[in-house]
């Protein structure tokens, strides 16, 4: 071997050595970048599985508060004082809870018809704070949320102290609501003269006008239910309507009683007939009878009529009227009971069937008896006088104080 090859040996030798050593150290620098990214993972992994503390009552309160004041609360007597026990502050956190979630009473209801449903152990499951969960439990229908974002809209915009309390007046009714139990219910607002049937899982599903009691025959505010549905029903005239009103008239032609179709009842409900009533000497203290419309197109209740629960003759119905739907922007000019522009479509809902045909109003008979239908399900029902709300669209309108109710001085929330 010369050297020429000796020397071309040494350097395939030293070549491959450093090849083999850069090998090496390619794989040493592997390995070691792996090890390097895995143990922050299973570091990450590790704290991740760490369970956080639960939060205090006192934490949880504090973000309670928070939210309840973005809803209209006033939460000052909810706030914590130095001196307060644990115990003092759940008692707390549990109120504020109940607030936001079922409101107080308003103050002005005429008559309470509906039972409360108030679930309070629900406002002790605060272990994990105020989740997310619970927040939607306190805000199911559409209306109610859309409310809340208009009144923070005005709020940010330094809105006026009274719009902002008729807004929270409302938002306070709409948690009220809450109380009372039924997948179905329906508003009927006042000074809106409007009905609206709330599906709590679906959101709206009919807003229809309506005629109300006139400033001197205030529709009473109350909470309430359908009991039953009546198809071609009687009107049995109230008494007062009937002195006040029907017997001048009968007085002074007793042809009256033919041309609208009344029935003159005594005591025992048999019908007198009108020409054997000696009428000069009828008045408003010895009148006898009571006076009942047959049924038709030309009765007062229209040819539907929504029987509702309470003590004071108030219902809602169809009319005999309901071109004035149509010819005046006047709704408040009813008796006091509420007569609905779309009979139809409400009593198919509360009935949750197609109880009568769409063209019922239209292609009626003739000379029907009553037909009472039985509800299926309980189907609440809210007369409020709520100034400020969301229409149809969800925009906000302050509507006219048409009794005068509205106040200065605002109810605690």
């Amino acid at each position: 071997m010369n050297a020429d090859d000796i020397d071309k040996r040494k350097a395939g030798l030293i070549a491959g050595g450093l090849t083999a050593l850069i090998v090496l150290l390619v794989v040493i620098w592997y390995f070691t970048s792996r090890q390097a990214d895995t143990e922050p993972a299973q570091s990450a992994r590790t704290t991740d599985a760490t369970p956080q503390p639960a939060p205090t009552p006192a934490q949880t309160l504090r973000q309670v508060a928070i939210f309840a004041d973005s809803i209209g609360i006033d939460t000052a007597r909810f706030a914590i004082d130095t001196q307060d026990s644990d115990a003092a502050i759940r008692a707390k956190l549990t109120r504020l809870l109940l607030s936001v979630r079922y409101g107080e009473k308003p103050d002005r209801i005429t008559f309470q018809g509906l039972k409360p449903a108030i679930d309070s152990a629900w406002a002790t499951h605060t272990d994990a704070g105020f989740t997310d969960t619970m927040q939607t439990d306190v805000m199911p229908v559409m209306a109610y949320r859309q409310l809340i974002g208009h009144y923070n809209r005005l709020r940010q915009q330094n809105a006026g102290a009274d719009s902002l309390r008729q807004i929270r007046q409302t938002l306070n009714y709409h948690r009220y609501m809450n109380r009372f139990a039924g997948d179905r219910i329906a508003l009927v607002n006042i000074p809106a003269a409007e009905l609206t049937v709330f599906d709590r899982s679906k959101g709206r599903l009919l807003s229809t006008p309506v005629i109300v009691g006139r400033p001197d025959r205030k529709t009473p505010t109350m909470t309430t239910s359908v009991q039953t549905v009546v198809a071609y029903p009687y009107w049995n005239v109230p008494e007062s309507i009937t002195l006040d009103e029907m017997l001048p008239r009968m007085k002074r032609d007793p042809a009256y009683v033919y041309n609208e179709n009344l029935h003159i009842l005594d005591g025992k409900g048999n019908e007198i007939d009108p020409e054997e009533i000696d009428w000069d000497g009828m008045t408003t203290s010895n009148f006898p009878y009571r006076i009942r419309q047959g049924t038709g197109d030309d009765n007062a209740l229209g040819l539907v009529k929504f029987v509702l629960n309470n003590p004071l003759a108030i219902y809602l119905h169809d009319t005999n009227r309901r071109d004035l739907f149509r010819i005046s922007d006047n709704r408040w000019r009813s008796h006091g009971c509420v007569r609905v522009k779309k009979p139809v479509e409400l009593a198919n809902i509360v009935m949750r069937r197609e109880a009568l045909p769409p063209d019922f109003l239209t292609a009626y008979r003739a000379d029907q008896r009553p037909k009472p239908m039985t509800v299926p399900k309980p189907f609440p029902v809210f007369i409020a006088y709520n100034i400020a709300d969301v229409d149809s669209a969800g925009q906000l309108r302050f509507y006219r104080d048409v009794y005068g109710f509205d106040r200065k001085a605002e109810p605690a929330m």
